[in-house]
């Protein structure tokens, strides 16, 4: 079993708290962004203005709910993407070592489930089998059965955790309650030797891939597009330039799924607010800053996918290569895992972007993570690498 970064009594505690605020707020933040878009005209204020006025409950009695036609469509999505995922070949991949001094096997076959999802999307709409704009219009209770998936995998885990962990040197259980739950127990559970339902759910049930059933289904358009163009009579640009660089992304990610993971609730809420906004509320943007997005979207991702392609070779080739034209620099670090074995590995000179306030917080709480891991050797990477997004800022 991993230990906890901290055991001081006030570190439990604030993790405890935290976890317990962010276990509670999560699923009502999305929530309140449903009601704020369904009944509010997509105005935060007005919503903010009523959820003070109503008081949280009667607020809350605007809040979408399971039907029997949304918990049959969720769970043939689920059904079928499990299917897809199992059953679909692709190439196998080691994941990084973990904690127990494991390398996972993972079976890389997102791209083909992407593309069949979408051909079959993009023919039953042509046949009229589907209505491309069924997700947009039921939205509201496919977001609540989506939270009542999420919420069983968590009691299913929890209690998997307890009773019958795949590897003890991967399961956190500090016997306190929120902290335990926000962190799942087990870091891969899995069914059988390649079925990994954290990389699943991340990618197919709720992430990645039905992200790209919601925004953007390229010629079939499907879902909010149609929906903008059955409100209006017609597909903008805004939201054809926000379905074609979110397709981009996602093709991008199971194309290199060995390299990036990704929600079930979360990701399609948030990660579309923008086509949810334009379905209803059609925006064309002028040639100019059409150009400028799209010059913008374009820098942004070929520097991000050239970053990340050298960081991938530099640790294949253990450093000997070349980043940006130079020869590498990098320091071998090592560390040890639960199981007592010593591992070398390879930390780069890369300097991150400033994308989210997600980003910013991932930095702090992975440099804790490196520093526990690797130790001095993390302080001398520090003293080397001394920006962490805006050089000579920050």
């Amino acid at each position: 079993m991993y230990e906890p970064t901290s055991t001081k009594w006030t570190d439990v505690y604030l993790n405890e708290a935290i976890s317990l605020l962010l276990i509670t707020t999560c699923p009502l933040f999305l929530l309140f962004y449903w009601i704020t878009y369904q009944d509010f005209g997509v105005s935060i204020s007005s919503s903010a203005e009523a959820l003070i006025s109503d008081g949280i409950l009667n607020f809350l009695a605007r809040c979408p709910r399971p039907t029997v036609a949304s918990t049959t469509a969720y769970a043939a999505w689920v059904l079928s993407q499990a299917a897809l995922y199992h059953a679909l070949p692709g190439p196998l991949h080691r994941g990084p070592r973990t904690p127990g001094g494991r390398q996972l096997l993972y079976r890389l076959n997102g791209f083909y489930a992407w593309m069949l999802t979408i051909g079959f999307a993009a023919v039953a709409t042509f046949g009229r089998l589907i209505d491309p704009t069924y997700i947009a219009r039921h939205w509201g209770d496919l977001l609540a059965t989506a939270n009542v998936y999420c919420a069983a995998l968590i009691v299913i885990f929890y209690v998997k955790a307890r009773l019958k962990p795949d590897n003890a040197g991967e399961t956190l259980l500090t016997g306190h309650f929120w902290y335990d739950l926000f962190n799942g127990g087990e870091l891969h559970p899995r069914t059988g030797v390649l079925f990994d339902w954290k990389h699943f759910n991340a990618s197919r049930t709720g992430g990645l891939l039905l992200w790209t059933l919601i925004a953007d289904l390229g010629a079939s358009d499907l879902s909010f597009v149609a929906f903008q163009y059955q409100l209006h009579g017609v597909v903008t640009n805004a939201m054809i330039m926000a379905t074609i660089f979110r397709g981009i992304i996602v093709g991008e990610y199971f194309y290199f799924e060995n390299c990036i993971y990704g929600f079930a609730a979360i990701m399609p809420q948030i990660w579309t607010l923008q086509t949810q906004y334009l379905a209803r509320y059609p925006v064309d943007l002028s040639n100019a800053m059409t150009i400028a997005v799209t010059t913008a979207f374009a820098a942004g991702w070929v520097l991000n996918h050239d970053a990340n392609r050298q960081k991938s070779n530099c640790r294949e080739m253990a450093g000997n290569c070349l980043i940006w034209g130079r020869e590498a620099q990098f320091l071998e670090a090592t560390y040890q895992t639960v199981d007592g074995k010593k591992h070398r590995t390879v930390l780069l000179y890369s300097e991150a972007l400033l994308v989210t306030a997600t980003v910013v917080h991932r930095c702090f709480r992975d440099e804790a993570r490196c520093k526990e891991k690797y130790g001095d050797t993390w302080d001398e990477y520090c003293k080397i690498v001394k920006w962490r997004m805006i050089p000579g800022i920050f």
